[in-house]
């Protein structure tokens, strides 16, 4: 059918056409409203999402603050400046999206200032953790507190301008509904309108999705980043609810314990897994942490799972919600074993010191630098001066000496410390309760790592003895002289009058020989054998006589004669005394005698040419009666440079017995018969005196019927020196 000649449907489809387009038109009028209203909520949104952001920027910076105390690792401090970089452009899009808003402005400025203050709070906390060794010091404690007001009111003042915007949001919403029951009649009566504005709902609802699952990733990966940062921290973290039962415990702490999540989260409590001598400091310390809000540096041991302990300091805050009522708690703890291990090996090292320190027999004191008070003493000093410590300790020089010697020790003190090096005072006399005593004392000034002297050290030994001692000996030296000189003067009278004895009885002597012999030879005849038996007795004890008197004068010049010492070829001396034997008694076999290398020495080469004469003659002498006589000369050569040689003269004779040593050197002392071996026994005493001349001493060694060996040393000649 034709239209044109149907007007019906050309005036309906014109109404049609009409309504479509007052539809649209409404439509229009209706989504251009739709539209602004929906500015509106984005803008409100809009709002929300930044107050939002900033928030989650504060926490960030006051997360990474903490993280830093916690680890002193600079990522903690990563959220710390990327807040301060994305801050305050948020702020700048916050005043633009409320510019249309004054009581939002107002808010907003508010907002402002807190945001600025509560980062130059956490710029002031950064630079106070910097400064100090300890995790969580008083001060850092209450600007924690300072930080969380801050950061309450910052809530406080965002949850208004939440409340705000939703308000505007509400009210917006429901303008938006009156306006979508309006289009919706519209709506019904046109397809067109619904599905614009379904497509217009879809866009913007997928939209709104888009930024909903951004914001999710973005709190995922902070929620992800936070749990790393939980239980990767290198204390131990955890959480106790009001019957102290385990509600949180990070990895590192579980790690600590030996146990798995599972087994600790709602079934364990905290005072089940401390040793038994630490319960009852839960039992105390629990309630405080309920009733106070923390607790710190406490000290507990922990037992694990395998039943092993070790020592941790455990420092707790509560959390409580919008009514003040506890809700669990944040507890940091830290394994001490360490800290434990090094405190012990110290106190074993100041035991070790002090130990040494109190058993020096040395006098050991320390004086405080600038007021010279005694801080340390030992017990050697305690002794020394008669007095305790506690009456010691804490008092000057002027407070236990008289003025003058304390006077005294105070500028030696000052005069020590103003110089970096020790000082040994030879002596000091002090005046203590045990009497007068005199100290050798050595002083050095302790210092710090900048030079300033903080201590004195002095080291003090008593002298008291040694130098009454050294008086002693001075007195017993003086004694001595006089004694050596008295000694000296005997000597010599001595010597003098055995010169002059033995001189004056020669010419006795000499008479008594002669008459005997002119008297035998005369009237030798006229005598009966008895008579010229008796004759021949007084001739030969005058010339035995005689021989002791030449004895006796030699004994005593060998003791006037000056000593002239020099280096000596030992051999050729013996050689050259076996020679004089031979040329003296040329009856005497020397064969036997062996003359091995001797070391040099130094002596006079007359007089101990005489003591090789008189060893060798008696070795001689005394083995005559073998029927294989054996005399050996030999020598010891020094050790040292400083040392003596030693030489001997050994025999295969007929020796002596040592019980008789004692008379062995003595002058006239013979230990056989005459008739048995001539002498007068003067030799032995005669080799005695001369070695001792020399410095050297004399010794001998023997047994009857199995020879003797005589030594003798004298000061060497050169180290190995043989000839």
């Amino acid at each position: 059918m034709n239209s044109a000649n149907h007007p019906v449907p050309v005036i309906g489809f014109c109404a049609a056409l009409a309504i479509v387009a007052g539809m649209s038109a409404v439509s229009y009028v209706s989504l251009q409203g739709f539209v602004e209203r929906a500015g509106w909520v984005e803008h409100t949104q809009s709002v929300l999402r930044e107050t939002e952001a900033v928030l989650s920027d504060l926490k960030d910076v006051e997360t990474g603050v903490r993280g830093y105390l916690i680890s002193r690792q600079e990522i903690f401090l990563v959220p710390y400046t990327d807040g301060l970089a994305s801050i305050p452009a948020r702020m700048r899009r916050l005043k633009q999206l409320t510019s249309d808003n004054e009581e939002q402005q107002q808010r907003i400025r508010d907002l402002e200032k807190l945001v600025e203050y509560r980062l130059q709070q956490a710029a002031v906390f950064l630079k106070m953790a910097g400064s100090t060794p300890v995790l969580i010091s008083e001060p850092a404690r209450r600007h924690i507190g300072e930080s969380k007001q801050t950061m309450d009111k910052i809530r406080g003042l965002v949850s208004r301008m939440r409340v705000r915007e939703e308000d505007l949001l509400v009210q917006r919403a429901e303008e938006s509904r009156r306006s979508s029951r309006v289009a919706s009649a519209i709506i019904f009566v046109g397809t067109l309108t619904s599905m614009t504005m379904l497509i217009i709902a879809f866009a913007l609802l997928r939209r709104e999705i888009g930024q909903r699952a951004i914001a999710e990733k973005a709190a995922q990966a902070a929620a992800t980043q936070t749990a790393s940062l939980y239980n990767g921290a290198p204390c131990g973290y955890h959480s106790v609810d009001r019957d102290g039962t385990f509600v949180r415990m990070n990895d590192t702490e579980l790690a600590w314990l030996g146990y798995d999540r599972d087994e600790v989260i709602g079934k364990l409590k905290f005072i089940d897994i401390v040793a038994p001598e630490c319960r009852q400091t839960v039992m105390d310390n629990f309630p405080k942490l309920i009733r106070d809000g923390k607790t710190a540096d406490l000290e507990y041991t922990m037992v694990r799972k395998d039943g092993s302990t070790f020592p941790v300091a455990v420092n707790a805050v509560a959390l409580h919600d919008e009514h003040g009522n506890y809700v669990m708690s944040r507890t940091t703890m830290f394994d001490t074993t360490a800290l434990k291990q090094v405190e012990f090996q110290f106190k074993q090292a100041n035991a070790f010191l002090d130990a040494v320190v109190e058993n020096i027999p040395s006098m050991i004191f320390v004086k405080e630098a600038q007021t010279l008070r005694f801080a340390r003493i030992n017990k050697a000093e305690e002794k020394l001066l008669g007095m305790s410590r506690e009456d010691l300790i804490g008092k000057t020089d002027h407070e236990l000496f008289p003025k003058e010697q304390a006077d005294q020790f105070v500028a030696k003190d000052r005069e020590v410390l103003a110089q970096d090096a020790m000082v040994e005072i030879a002596e000091e006399k002090l005046t203590a309760a045990t009497g007068n005593l005199i100290l050798r004392t050595r002083k050095i000034g302790l210092r710090d790592s900048e030079g300033r002297p903080q201590y004195l050290l002095g080291i003090s030994d008593d002298i008291t003895e040694q130098k009454r001692a050294e008086e002693s000996i001075r007195t017993l030296n003086a004694h001595l002289e006089i004694r050596a000189n008295q000694l000296e003067a005997a000597n010599k009278e001595l010597e003098s009058f055995s010169y002059s004895v033995s001189h004056d009885l020669r010419a006795p002597l000499r008479a008594i020989d002669g008459f005997s012999k002119i008297f035998e030879e005369d009237y030798g005849s006229r005598v009966d054998d008895e008579g010229r038996r008796v004759l021949k007795v007084i001739r030969d004890n005058s010339q035995r006589m005689g021989v002791l008197i030449d004895d006796l004068l030699a004994f005593s010049r060998l003791g006037r004669q000056p000593l002239s010492t020099e280096r000596v070829d030992m051999k050729s001396l013996a050689l050259g005394a076996l020679d004089s034997l031979r040329a003296a008694a040329p009856g005497i076999d020397a064969s036997s005698v062996v003359i091995r290398d001797l070391p040099a020495a130094r002596a006079d080469p007359a007089l101990l040419k005489q003591v090789w004469i008189n060893l060798l003659s008696n070795a001689i002498k005394y083995s005559s009666t073998r029927k294989t006589p054996r005399i050996e000369v030999g020598g010891l050569a020094a050790k040292g440079t400083n040392d003596h040689v030693t030489f001997f003269v050994k025999d295969n004779g007929v020796g002596f017995d040592m019980r008789y040593y004692d008379k062995l050197f003595g002058v006239f002392q013979r230990l056989h018969r005459l008739d048995e071996f001539p002498g007068t026994g003067v030799g032995l005493a005669i080799v005695h005196r001369l070695v001792m001349r020399h410095g050297g001493r004399v010794w001998a060694e023997a047994e009857l019927d199995k020879g003797a060996t005589f030594f003798f040393s004298l000061p060497g000649g050169g180290q190995d020196d043989r000839v």
